[in-house]
């Protein structure tokens, strides 16, 4: 019984020390490990938010197909994928690279993407001695055709190492410049908008009251007239003392208020504001006409066939109109069952004064 006890024991002691000698190989929790830097041989990116891996399954020519098996937002991204052909695309801000990459079962496929870029951060101002950026500026950076970003006011973002296209613009202000990076440096730049803003007001004469209808037209339009007599409008807005963007230099202002229209020069200064008063020389003329199909407002000469040239004019018993001083026929136009003639008045409008008219019976 004894010896018994002992042949047991011993073959269970060789097959622990079998099992202790070759234990299992245990297979990878992953097969793929990314990273990411600026320039070749410089410091990862790390555990960043910044760079986007996206794992494409490669088609029969080895390029990259719509198939996604994996990504995620990580310099560092580690992922188990199924063992193939891929195309690796890392994306740092707008630079991307492509990395063809064979995965097999059992081991490790380290991928790196060198984005050879810079940190780049732009400072849009509206003059050189602007002391902080300009929010409402955008710039476009590029470098030819395989890199193209956009930012408002100033900020940071990743650029391509070489030459970078800039181009600024405030509203209708546009500026160009250049800038030279190099791979893993870190540098901020001011591009230069010169600009200003311009608020515009209007008086109904020199002295006189103030516009305050949302009604009139304000437009910027330059200085130079085209071939064909016209002037560039460079912005505009309805209403007083609205904000208007603007280039430096000098510029006409252009008031419409009724069939009233009235140009004054100005000049805006970069980093200045501006503020342009035009005085339309104007008034109103009210009329009310009971029963009336159509008031029309006629300038009193005559042209040698004998027509008088209609300045403003609509269906209805009343109309008002905003108008230059000076002397006007108003014809009323009755309907065909009252059987009524035409009647035509002089009515006189004076500048910054309401003019109310009545035509009765």
């Amino acid at each position: 019984m004894r010896i018994s006890l002992i042949i047991v024991s011993t073959l269970l002691a060789g097959s622990a020390l079998a099992q202790s000698a070759s234990p299992p190989v245990p297979k990878p929790q992953i097969n793929v490990k990314t990273d990411a830097v600026l320039v070749k041989g410089g410091p990862s990116l790390g555990d960043s938010d910044r760079v986007r891996w996206d794992f494409y399954k490669a088609d029969s020519a080895g390029g990259q197909s719509d198939e996604n098996v994996g990504g995620a937002y990580d310099a560092t991204f580690e992922e188990k994928i199924p063992p193939g052909k891929y195309v690796a695309v890392a994306s740092l801000g707008n630079i991307t690279r492509q990395i063809p990459v064979e995965i097999k079962d059992g081991a490790v496929a380290e991928v790196t993407a060198d984005f050879n870029a810079a940190q780049l951060t732009v400072v849009p101002k509206r003059s050189a001695d602007s002391k902080e950026a300009e929010p409402q500026a955008r710039v476009d950076v590029k470098q030819g055709a395989t890199f193209s970003d956009s930012i408002y006011g100033s900020k940071q973002i990743f650029v391509p190492a070489g030459e970078l296209a800039l181009e600024g613009r405030i509203g209708p202000a546009r500026a160009q410049g250049t800038v030279t990076v190099k791979a893993g440096e870190t540098i901020s730049h001011d591009l230069i908008i010169p600009s200003g803003v311009v608020y515009a007001n209007a008086v109904y004469k020199e002295g006189g009251k103030a516009v305050e209808t949302d009604n009139i037209r304000f437009e910027t339009v330059s200085t130079e007239e085209t071939l064909d007599g016209t002037r560039e409008t460079l912005t505009g807005t309805y209403g007083v003392n609205k904000l208007m963007q603007m280039p430096a230099g000098s510029f006409i202002m252009r008031a419409r208020l009724g069939k009233v229209m009235v140009e004054t020069p100005f000049t805006v200064t970069a980093g200045q504001r501006v503020n342009v008063t035009v005085n339309l020389n104007a008034g109103v003329l009210a009329i009310n006409a009971k029963d009336a199909q159509r008031i029309d407002i006629l300038e009193t000469t005559k042209d040698l066939q004998g027509t008088q040239k209609e300045v403003s004019g609509r269906y209805g018993t009343t109309h008002q109109e905003t108008l230059h001083p000076g002397n006007y026929s108003v014809k009323v136009t009755y309907g065909d069952k009252t059987k009524r003639e035409p009647k035509i008045v002089t009515a006189t409008v004076t500048a910054s004064e309401r003019t109310e008219l009545s035509i009765t019976d």
